[in-house]
């Protein structure tokens, strides 16, 4: 990473309060910036961006109270979010905007840890200067978001006459979007309503999880369609749009997406099976090697054409793999 990459240095600089425990930098800085992953944070560390009291460390680098930590965060350029050749799923386009089937794997628009080999890279060769403007240089045309690893429907404005009114349709929930996940466990009751409030969690900012004092009102309506002995498929649909929602609720409950390392969904425990069955559910997590997560169905109103438009596409194969096995070994 040279530094002629780079337009400009965001500087940050914090102090280690009181800690019980010894904590590596990397470990530590990593808690508080979102969107950094460890490894760019240690490729800082290497190349002299981040000190400690005004010298250079390692990454294994153990924090002490008092310890006087500066960032200097270099902001990538404008001009280096670059079109790529990468494969979309078109399921409809107009000269306004375009429905896609997301796959997993995918990050929607770059980040620190993700500067290409995005969503926004793949529009960008697919559409050139034909996306919106609305959200900046480094999300041209991108309305709403998914997950990484979650697949499914997603609009994109292809100008800023139909952007805004397509997001005030996503924050006023005048847009819905139904998700099918696989869920560890049976769901009690079978349907419901989540409500909490969730939060970053503040030893890791990039993990939310459920507060019941402070954050942001998130509501999700479940419903079971499928019932199997240790697994089930659901149906979501979301009052609120906050990040990780579905993922962070499904754990508060008990019933976390399986294959979500983050959220638990690799408990092995958590499914209370045999030992001797161990090494398959794992091969079925190698598999899947992501969240079991879908958004299905898309209803959206087209600002130009005046009409509600909606739009379905079915679970990808990983998760109809997944649901075969549970089905053949009667889990």
């Amino acid at each position: 990473m040279e530094i002629d990459e780079f337009t400009n240095i965001d500087k940050i600089e914090m102090t280690v309060p009181s800690v019980k425990t010894r904590q590596r930098i990397d470990i530590y800085i990593s808690s508080f910036l979102k969107n950094v992953s460890r490894n760019k944070i240690q490729q800082l560390i290497s190349e002299g961006f981040i000190t400690v009291n005004s010298d250079s460390v390692k990454s294994n680098y153990t924090v002490s109270p008092g310890d006087k930590i500066l960032i200097d965060l270099p902001r990538p350029k404008k001009n280096e979010v670059l079109p790529e050749k990468i494969e979309i799923d078109f399921i409809y386009q107009d000269e306004y905007l375009a429905v896609i089937n997301k796959q997993a794997g995918l990050v929607v628009h770059p980040t620190y840890s993700a500067l290409d080999g995005t969503l926004v890279n793949a529009l960008m060769y697919h559409f050139g200067e034909e996306l919106s403007s609305v959200n900046g240089e480094l999300r041209p045309g991108i309305v709403h978001r998914l997950d990484k690893d979650t697949t499914g429907l997603m609009v994109v404005a292809k100008n800023d006459l139909v952007h805004t009114p397509l997001s005030e349709q996503f924050a006023d929930k005048s847009a819905t979007r139904e998700y099918i996940g696989i869920c560890i466990g049976r769901l009690k009751p079978v349907s419901g309503r989540i409500e909490t409030l969730l939060q970053r969690w503040q030893k890791d900012r990039r993990i939310i999880v459920v507060s019941k004092f402070e954050g942001k009102r998130a509501v999700t309506n479940y419903e079971t369609i499928e019932e199997f002995r240790k697994f089930s498929i659901v149906k979501f649909s979301l009052e609120t749009g906050r990040t990780h929602q579905i993922r962070a609720h499904m754990k508060y409950i008990g019933n976390p997406l399986f294959g979500d390392k983050t959220y638990g969904g690799d408990n092995l425990k958590l499914i209370n099976l045999p030992k001797n069955q161990s090494a398959r559910l794992n091969s079925m997590l190698e598999l899947l090697g992501r969240q079991a997560l879908h958004a299905r169905r898309l209803e959206f109103f087209h600002p130009i054409l005046k009409k509600r438009m909606v739009f379905e596409c079915d679970i990808p194969d990983d998760m109809k793999k997944i649901i075969g096995l549970i089905r053949q070994y009667e889990y």
